[in-house]
């Protein structure tokens, strides 16, 4: 059988990155949080392709069809979905690599042994997922960054607001536990978007992700320009808020939420409620009516949705 990828730069001895950051297009990611991350990264740090995976192998293209440009007579372009493993050099030159792309379709047990081969013999000890995920939270607050992973040992002290659960995987959710079960520091972060933008562009989410990211790994990230982004982006959701009263509404009840659980964070149950969080079986429910109607959205304006719980 084919391999699954071709090494676009040969791969030697001098790579030696200990941390691997990763985020798949097509599966949840509110306020396009873990995508805004990779491209800034991509768009701010030295890069060199090191592996490229074969998309005819893992992707169904009649489920998620490429993007054609047609112009009067002619078809001018086609955009072909990539999957791909980059090396960059964060602000003090230290090695990272970055796993992104469309998510796979077919093949994931041999995807995942594929990365994981790639890690492991790279000497990748740390791997970091990124993502978005819609929360009863208002814009006007800090971004709440949710951590998980392989060692709970490593992970901050945080409440525990989804207890015992079941739901849909995602290549990013089950490569979080194979890259564990290898033995790597395997870890995954997720930004708490407000679930009334969770649909459009949250550069305030990837921003929290990528601080915590350096947090967390050590790494000098670039953040100014998602900063500067998250500030523009805030006085757009701020005119439209003040231009509807209904909306305004929930923005203040959700505000007096936020503030009265921030004095007393390490009280789970607490936060928990405040926060509005759902049961294990809405949740469930809630991330495939999100990743249904994410596959559904048009890229118009961003339109404040007032649905409650996880809806985008």
């Amino acid at each position: 059988m084919p391999a699954l990828y071709s090494v676009e730069h040969p791969i030697g001895e001098p790579v030696a990155p200990r941390v691997l950051l990763y985020h798949f297009d097509g599966a949840m990611d509110a306020g396009h949080a873990g995508s805004l991350a990779v491209e800034q990264l991509l768009m701010t740090l030295p890069s060199d392709r090191l592996a490229t995976f074969d998309t005819d192998a893992l992707i169904d293209y009649r489920a998620r069809r490429p993007m054609l440009t047609f112009s009067s007579h002619s078809y001018l372009s086609a955009q072909m979905p990539e999957l791909v493993l980059d090396l960059l050099q964060d602000d003090e030159g230290e090695d990272v690599l970055l796993l992104h792309g469309a998510e796979p379709d077919y093949r994931w047990q041999e995807f995942i042994g594929a990365v994981t081969h790639l890690a492991v013999s790279m000497g990748v000890s740390q791997a970091v997922a990124m993502a978005g995920m819609p929360l009863a939270v208002p814009h006007t607050r800090p971004t709440y960054v949710h951590h998980h992973g392989s060692r709970p040992e490593l992970l901050p002290e945080q409440p525990d607001f989804f207890g015992h659960i079941e739901f849909p995987g995602s290549m990013a959710g089950l490569l979080e536990l194979r890259l564990g079960q290898a033995g790597l520091d395997s870890r995954g972060l997720t930004a708490g978007v407000p679930h009334y933008v969770a649909r459009d562009d949250y550069p305030a989410g990837a921003a929290a992700l990528l601080a915590s990211v350096a947090e967390v790994t050590g790494l000098a990230l670039p953040l100014g320009d998602l900063e500067a982004a998250a500030a523009v982006n805030r006085a757009e959701i701020d005119a439209q808020t003040a231009e509807q009263p209904e909306v305004r509404a929930v923005v203040n009840a959700l505000e007096t939420q936020y503030d009265a659980v921030t004095p007393v964070r390490s009280d789970a149950e607490e936060l928990s409620r405040l926060m509005d969080m759902p049961t294990a079986d809405e949740i469930g429910a809630r991330l495939e009516a999100f990743l249904e109607a994410n596959e559904a959205a048009g890229d118009d304006g961003p339109a404040l949705g007032l649905g409650t719980g996880g809806e985008g």
